[in-house]
């Protein structure tokens, strides 16, 4: 073999062995599946009598576009729309807001280069006013406005955090676990209120958690924020990539490809139950196969390949 041709495999393994193992690479693996006792959660459910939400709505705060294999190894060049959204339980009696997303800084801090500063007043509007707060788990996008905020101190009684959230969200502000949030555990599913379970999924984080919510219809939902991002994230079973991860740091990859499966798996054992992704924007809005929630906030570019719905036009700037 010539000089050449040793310099030229050099190269490529220099290159490719990387990009593989960063951004491609999608093996699960012997990784076993956590699956989610779903009759144990609905049992949970159940258990605090009053009035169940009525409805959802949604909207999405800061949005951008990324190459498909950032938070689906292997899933591709082609960019994809990613928001950071924020929801509202809306219940008799007082609602719950689950996650409350960033705030313009902070989506810029993650590179998220659309923002809407109306979406941003309303969801504050909707803190304000919220019986309570949850959060799938205590990254600065997630909960990022509530840390920031003017109120927090009112804000905080409102908040019910896992202990593992609690600890996390205290370095980012003072106040969150030394008695100004309502605090649960984080070693087993948890009731709190009618309709809404605490479902401990630690792997993206620390405090990672699933959110399960059964409407007063019946219908079920089960937010799972970045555990899985994408809805490719649990139909390919595949994780973000490497790259991505190492953004956030501290991600237990085998934990959240078991989460993964165990998703799958209840995908396929209790197709009643609505998973919500942590920022498929595309998937949020599609009228055919999406949740079905309400929004007065639409973000409209959105790919034929993501959505075959048409686009509307978008709120964001």
């Amino acid at each position: 073999m010539g000089l050449f041709s040793r310099i030229f495999i050099a190269i490529i393994v220099i290159v490719a062995v990387p990009y593989y193992w960063l951004l491609l690479d999608a093996r699960t693996g012997s990784v076993p599946a956590r699956p989610i006792d779903i009759a144990a959660i609905r049992k949970l459910a159940d258990q605090i009598p009053g009035q169940r939400p009525v409805s959802i709505e949604y909207a999405p705060l800061a949005v951008r576009r990324m190459p498909g294999t950032l938070l689906v190894a292997g899933g591709g060049l082609q960019t994809h729309t990613v928001a950071k959204d924020a929801y509202r339980l809306v219940t008799p009696g007082g609602d719950t807001v689950i996650d409350v997303g960033p705030t313009r800084a902070q989506a810029a801090d993650v590179n998220f280069d659309q923002f809407d500063d109306r979406a941003r007043s309303a969801v504050d509007r909707w803190m304000r006013d919220a019986k309570r707060i949850l959060f799938t788990h205590e990254h600065p996008d997630f909960v990022g406005a509530f840390i920031a905020s003017d109120a927090f101190d009112s804000l905080a009684p409102k908040v019910i955090v896992s202990r593992r959230q609690a600890d996390v969200m205290e370095h980012m502000r003072s106040g969150v676990a030394s008695g100004g949030t309502q605090i649960v555990s984080s070693d087993q599913a948890e009731a709190i209120a009618p309709g809404i379970v605490f479902i401990p999924a630690p792997g993206h984080s620390v405090g990672s958690q699933f959110i399960y919510v059964k409407l007063a219809s019946g219908r079920e939902y089960l937010f799972v924020g970045d555990t899985a991002t994408m809805q490719r994230n649990v139909s390919w079973i595949r994780p973000r990539s490497r790259l991505a991860s190492s953004w956030q740091g501290g991600e237990d990859r085998d934990a959240v490809i078991g989460h993964l499966k165990g998703l799958a798996q209840l995908a396929t054992a209790a197709p009643g139950v609505t998973i919500v992704y942590g920022g498929d924007v595309s998937w949020l809005q599609t009228r055919r196969g999406g949740p079905g929630f309400t929004s007065a906030f639409r973000y409209g570019s959105q790919d034929s390949s993501e959505s075959n719905e048409e686009t509307e036009q978008s709120s964001l700037k």
